[in-house]
């Protein structure tokens, strides 16, 4: 592995949503650790879901700007001379 640093890319109101896993002494390490990377995993799905939902809402959106005909220039009017 490289000496590079990676820099983490969630955004930061999701850090609060995660949730705190204790380890059991008793308990199997591995199973537990299982259980978060799961959890973990699902939370990441939901994220990417969500994400991919804006995106196609605002590429909708574009789409729709781009169709619509712009409005009609305004035409001066002139005052006419008796």
């Amino acid at each position: 592995m490289s000496g590079a640093r990676r820099r983490s890319v969630r955004p930061r109101k999701y850090a609060e949503e995660e949730e705190e896993f204790e380890m059991d002494p008793g308990g199997n390490m591995w199973s537990q650790m299982l259980q978060q990377q799961q959890a973990m995993h699902q939370q990441y799905q939901e994220q990417q879901a969500q994400a991919e939902r804006h995106h196609r809402e605002m590429m909708q959106v574009l789409q729709q700007q781009r169709v619509q005909p712009p409005p009609p220039p305004e035409q001066e009017v002139q005052p006419q001379v008796p």
